[in-house]
């Protein structure tokens, strides 16, 4: 096995431990962090142009004989490859893969020659000039019309003022009437011809060249759709316990996100369980520049994505001996401290990892412990948030009156907040403006990312 590596010396029994910890919470065992540092200066030496960015993982593992090495990974692709010397191969057969790959792209590239020549062909970009010419000629028409016809209003309304400084003639304002109703016909026929024109128009593009463009293009996106659903299907994940599973199945009917199951920790668990290898400890970190949107430090550790890794780990982690550190019971437990009361407001000491406000899964927050303590309450309670990993003080409101207040004050932002937050290293420059526009992380939530398209002020 190329990619099995061995540490020297071998760890003591001691080092080793008896569970694996849960990847999702990013608490690499020394293990795994010392198996990333080896990582780490063969990316420096053998990648030291690689500054695109990605995700790249270690397992440490157990084989047979009962020797501890590690294995490496990296998300996606590095260097345009699937494969890479010294890396775990990708969850599914490159060749299975390429088989249908290559005829799909035969045919949609077949699809595609032909959809680009009819759409150029000189008869169909004649009609569609035609189509655009009458369309404009329409438009001067009617812009002719209705000038013309705004003229006439402004000419009867003069004479209907002369009329009305003489006597009355009833014959005249009758003719001055009739002329009204010809220009409303007249527009009303206009419009009725040119709509017909349209219409015939572009029924014969339709019928010599657009119909059969939107056949070929829907052909193609269904051949395409039907590939992508391929591709998914090669990706059939392991456990330890012998079940395999296709990607698709593990997300409840929704579609994968594409690049599910191309991500470092999936690729590292199928290679030990293809292998006979124990997984003890894995570790993922980002190397090389940050990417376009979001925020990686190189060098650092992160847990899975949320968006593609989470749907298919637990499978994959199944019969594993998982180290538990009960963080549900243990938020359970939490509790905020009240630092100021009176008949209105409470202020709230949150601690850290209790949720503000009930999530999807867990109900336990600040707002339900409020609720139960203050059944009483007229207000909404709770007038801001605060993320669960953050600590801090939190605004409640007992009344009605004493919730709109404060949440005005919120609103007009004359409430002064204050964050004090823990650091990586040394910042050279004490004062500094952070001013991005952050949006949810659509594959990765509850990661914000950088967007200048979709992202609010930050």
């Amino acid at each position: 096995m190329d990619c099995l590596q061995y540490f020297s010396p071998l760890p003591n029994q001691s080092d080793i431990p008896d569970r694996l910890r849960n990847p999702f919470e990013n608490n690499p065992h020394p293990l795994a962090i010392a198996a990333s540092s080896a990582l780490k200066g063969k990316l420096s030496r053998d990648y030291p142009d690689d500054e695109t960015g990605k995700m790249f993982g270690v397992l440490v593992v157990l084989d047979r004989s009962g020797k501890t090495g590690f294995i490496s990974s990296f998300s996606g692709m590095l260097n345009q490859q699937w494969e890479a010397p010294g890396f775990v191969p990708p969850v599914f057969d490159i060749n299975q893969q390429q088989l249908f790959l290559d005829k799909g792209a035969a045919t949609v590239n077949g699809l595609t020659a032909t959809i680009d020549q009819l759409s150029n062909a000189p008869e169909f970009l004649t009609m569609k000039a035609s189509v655009a010419d009458l369309e404009q000629q329409q438009a001067s028409a009617l812009v002719n019309i209705r000038q013309q016809h705004q003229s006439n209003k402004q000419q009867r309304k003069l004479e209907r003022i002369k009329l009305g400084k003489t006597s009355p003639d009833a014959q005249k304002l009758i003719d001055l009437a009739r002329l009204s109703q010809q220009d409303k016909r007249e527009l009303r026929q206009l419009k009725l011809k040119s709509e017909s024109e349209m219409r015939q128009a572009n029924a014969e593009l339709e019928q010599k060249f657009k119909s059969k463009i939107d056949h070929l293009i829907a052909q193609r996106r269904e051949i395409s759709q039907s590939l992508h659903e391929q591709v998914f299907d090669t990706y059939q994940l392991k456990n330890s316990l012998g079940d395999v599973a296709a990607v698709r199945t593990l997300f409840e009917g929704k579609k994968p996100p594409s690049g599910t199951g191309d991500c470092a920790a999936p690729k590292l668990l199928q290679y030990a369980f293809n292998h006979q290898l124990k997984p003890l400890a894995l570790a993922e970190f980002w190397w090389g520049r940050p990417p376009a949107t979001g925020v990686r430090h190189h060098g650092s550790f992160y847990s899975p994505c949320r968006g593609k890794c989470h749907p298919i780990l637990p499978f994959m982690l199944k019969g594993l001996d998982i180290e538990s550190s009960d963080d549900a019971s243990k938020r359970e437990a939490l509790e905020p401290a009240i630092i100021y009361e009176d008949a209105d407001i409470v202020v709230l000491n949150k601690p850290p990892d209790l949720l503000s406000i009930p999530g999807k899964v867990e109900h336990h927050s600040v707002l339900s412990w409020l609720r139960k303590k203050y059944p009483n309450a007229t207000g909404a309670l709770l007038v801001h948030r605060l993320d669960m990993s953050t600590s801090g003080l939190l605004l409640a409101a007992k009344t009605a009156q004493a919730h709109k207040h404060l949440q005005q004050q919120f609103i007009t932002r004359s409430v002064e907040k204050r964050y004090i937050a823990v650091l990586s290293k040394v910042i050279e420059h004490k004062d500094q403006t952070i001013d991005l526009p952050l949006r949810v992380d659509l594959d990765d939530r509850p990661r914000q990312v950088v967007c200048y398209e979709y992202g609010k002020a930050a």
